[in-house]
Formats: structure tokens, sequence, C-alpha cells
């Protein structure tokens, strides 16, 4: 029977973790730089500013810090503040996660129209994961071992794994139920669109966090408790931010400005149905003040849900 605490067995591991956090970082290095294009677009004024759009930043850019702090702590050969170094490792990691749940939850709330119930559900299940990162992350320790820093005692990281689990699966469910709310909008293009990214987000939670909460609940060692985490952590950053530029960028969020909206006539058949909390959809195309809106193919609101939009809440 193999004896995973052998420490030459964990110091096999712990060089294997070293080498599959630089590749990662490299990924993620590129992807970040690849896809700035966002970033540069609000800076420049070419893109409106939303109050999503720092909860973005911070999905984006605290997995860099993260990568940035593993790489000073595993690679450098001076003798360094183990302690300080694993705790700002770990607190730009969780924020990380936090972040891309915010993301998560943004979407939640806008999809069931600000109701009172459902965002504080979302907002309690967010901050209880978040706590959990603080105290993982503020309990979290580290020893010098003659060559780097290494991580230890990494099941304390239980909390903020089985949290992480959880909520994310809530916020799936909140959000897919949110969806299933909307009927009456299941011919429009954004409404199969948010489907599938929903879609998406299942195998992203399967990929990137079942492998972690499995090898916490088994505690083989700390290598293997960490190996995993580390994986999520890029998966989820990529994920939630692409999702986020998916939705961004996709043209029915970006033909229609609120007074454009409320400038268009609408038809007596179409306005008097009761479309779910007065959402309607408008037939591909271009329209102009005046124009009648008879049939539906592309999701779009009334000026009330557009101004919503522009105002942050997904996008």
């Amino acid at each position: 029977m193999t004896d995973w605490h052998d420490p030459a067995l964990v110091a096999t591991e712990s060089f294997a973790l070293v080498k599959l956090m630089h590749v990662l970082g490299g990924i993620y290095i590129w992807e970040l730089l690849y896809n700035i294009d966002l970033e540069y677009s609000v800076i420049t004024r070419k893109r409106r500013f939303t109050w999503a759009f720092p909860l973005y930043l911070g999905c984006r850019w605290c997995p860099l810090f993260a990568i940035v702090s593993q790489f000073l702590g595993f690679d450098t050969s001076n003798i360094i503040d183990c302690q300080a170094w694993v705790v700002a490792t770990f607190m730009f990691g969780y924020f990380s996660f936090a972040f891309s749940s915010a993301l998560i939850v943004l979407r939640v709330v806008a999809l069931w129209d600000r109701n009172k119930v459902t965002t504080t559900l979302a907002s309690v299940c967010w901050l209880a994961t978040f706590v959990s990162y603080i105290y993982s992350g503020a309990t979290a320790r580290a020893i010098w071992d003659g060559d780097s820093c290494i991580v230890v005692n990494a099941e304390h990281t239980k909390i903020a794994v089985f949290s992480t689990f959880i909520s994310d699966i809530a916020l799936l469910f909140l959000m897919l139920i949110g969806l299933l709310r909307w009927k009456n909008c299941q011919r429009c293009g954004v409404w199969w669109f948010m489907c599938t990214q929903g879609s998406i987000w299942i195998v992203l939670l399967t990929l990137a966090e079942v492998p972690p909460v499995v090898l916490i609940i088994l505690n083989l060692n700390d290598p293997l408790n960490l190996m995993f985490q580390v994986l999520a952590l890029i998966i989820m950053a990529i994920g939630a931010s692409r999702i986020y530029r998916g939705l961004t960028d996709h043209p029915a969020l970006n033909r229609y400005s609120a007074k454009e909206v409320a400038n268009i006539e609408w038809s007596k058949d179409l306005a008097s149905k009761p479309i779910a909390s007065h959402r309607y959809c408008l037939t591909e195309g271009t329209y102009s003040a005046g124009d009648t809106v008879t049939n539906t193919a592309l999701f779009m609101t009334l000026e009330s849900e557009v101004e919503k939009f522009e105002d942050g809440d997904i996008v």
C-alpha cells in the first residue's frame, strides 16, 4: 500500500506541483494578455463603464497576482517570510474565486428581477463563502525548507473548498431557475445564449471543483491537497471572465440604448401579452423611432429593463 506521507513521495509531488503552477501560470498570462481588449476599450471610453466591470477586473487580475506570488515563493533562492507569502498567495487566489462567483450573483439578481428573497439568498451564499476564504487565507501556514517556501497543513483549506463548491452549485441552480422563468422568451437569441453559458458553467464546475473536493476529503498529503485547487483557480477565472465577455459582446445587448427602445412604437398585440416581468423580444434587425414591432426573435427589454442592463446588473 502506498505511503502518501513518505518524504520522498511528498518531495516528488511537491516538485510536480511547482511545475504545474508554472505551466498554468504561463497559460493564464497568455489568456490575460490575449483578451485585454475589453479593459482597453473601457479605459479609452470606447465602451461604457458599468459597476459590474470592477468585479470583472478582480476576476481577471487577482489570479495574476496569485501566480506572481507563487513564482516568488517557489523560485526564490533567498530566505523570505514564508508566512506572509502564503497568506498573500492564498488571499489573491481566494479573492479571484470570490470575484468569479460575484459575476454569477449579478446574473442571478438580474434574472430574478432583483427579487428580494433571491437576492438575499444569493448574497448570503456569497458572503458565507467569502468569510470562509478570509478564514482559510488567514490560517494558512508555510515554512522554509532550505530551498523554497512549502505549504504545510493544507487540509485547512477544506472549508474554502467545500463552501466554494456548495455556493457555486447553489448560484448555478438559482441562475438556471431564473432562466426557466422566461418561458415566453425561449425563442430569443439571448435566452438560448445564456442557457448555453449555463451549460458551460456546469461543465466548468465539474472539471474545476470536483477533483479538489475529492482530494481534500481523502487528505493524502499537502501537495495533492493543493494541486487541483490551483487548476480550479485558473479554470474558474478564465471561464467566468469569458462568460462575462461573451454576454457583454452579444449584439442584442449592444444594439439598442434605453432611449432608442423608448422611441419604438410597440404593437398592441405584443404589448398586451403578459410576457414575464414585462420582458419582450424584438425582431432581429435595425429599428428607429416610429417603427412597429410585431413578432419575436431577439431578446430586448422595455426602457426600464434596458436601463437595468445599462446600469450593470449583468454586463
